[in-house]
Parts: structure tokens; C-alpha cells; sequence
């Protein structure tokens, strides 16, 4: 079944770190969380504290859900919002391959109060670039919200500790 949201973000730092940090954070809430990294144990899903230093550098996909039960119906109900309005989610990262991106802003960068602004273009340049995907059951919800600002928060964190 093919559901969910997919936010891309471009990140400068260890994704890998970032992703960790994060997860490490939401095991808090979900001591039962359950993990599927890729290319690691056949893809199964294993509790968190034992996926932990399986989550690679560079490129990757990690599956997480709540618990045991979540990732079970997973398959039946896709990237949905089930019991306390919490779904699974997925995190899936590679190197861009390029140091330059052309973007629109949308939001005045330099937060200047008063201003009258409009969308313009602007290329981003960095180097070690990676693409970000999160998957998430929706864009709106306070579940999906939240996991999306814990990432960009742990991989924000992570910039500059290479």
C-alpha cells in the first residue's frame, strides 16, 4: 500500500548522526520502538537499542515504528495514523552528488520585520550535501509535525560535528 507524505530536506552534516540522535530522543516515548535499517539482518525490525550502531554513514533507509504491533500492521494500513494519532514513519538519506542546488525562498532569509518581501531564487551551495527524505503518514498532524522538527533539529545539531 502506497501512503505518506514525503518532506526532502538537504543537509550539510552526518546524517547518520543526526538520524541517531533523533531516534535516540523518541525511544524516550516509545521504549518499545522498533527499527529496520537497511541492508542489515535481512531488513527485519529489531528494538531500537540493538539497531542503534547499524544506522550506516552516507546512504541509508531506517523504518521505525512504536512497537511490535505498528510495524505488523504496517503492510495492511501503510504510512497512517493509528492508536494516539502515532504512525510509522520512515528516514531514507544519500550523499547529493552535487554542491550547488537551485532553490526558491519562500520566507525572507534574513528576517527583517516590516519588510515587504517576495519568493525569489537563490542557489544553495555547500559542500557534503544529502538528500533527506522523511516519510511520514501525513503533513499536518501534531505526530507528523513533531517528527519532522526532531530531525531537522538533530541533523541542524549535527552540521558541524563531522
Amino acid at each position: 500500500m502506497i501512503t505518506g507524505h514525503d518532506t526532502v530536506l538537504l543537509s550539510g552534516g552526518r546524517v547518520d548522526v543526526g538520524i541517531r540522535a533523533m531516534l535516540d530522543g523518541l525511544h524516550g516515548r516509545w521504549p518499545n520502538m522498533v527499527v529496520s535499517v537497511s541492508g542489515v539482518a535481512n531488513e527485519t525490525f529489531l528494538p531500537w537499542p540493538r539497531s542503534r550502531g547499524d544506522v550506516p554513514a552516507g546512504t541509508g533507509e531506517v523504518l521505525v515504528a512504536r512497537d511490535t504491533q505498528m510495524e505488523q500492521r504496517w503492510d495492511d494500513v501503510g504510512y497512517s495514523l493509528l492508536e494516539h494519532d502515532e504512525g510509522p514513519f520512515a528516514v531514507l538519506y544519500q550523499p547529493s552528488g552535487r554542491s550547488a542546488v537551485e532553490i526558491k525562498l519562500d520566507e525572507d532569509p534574513y528576517d527583517r520585520p516590516g519588510f515587504r518581501f517576495g519568493p525569489y531564487p537563490a542557489t544553495l551551495v555547500a559542500a557534503g550535501l544529502s538528500l533527506v527524505t522523511l516519510v511520514t503518514p501525513d503533513i499536518e498532524s501534531p505526530f507528523s509535525r513533531g517528527i519532522l522538527d526532531a530531525l531537522r533539529q538533530a541533523l541542524t545539531s549535527q552540521a558541524y560535528h563531522l
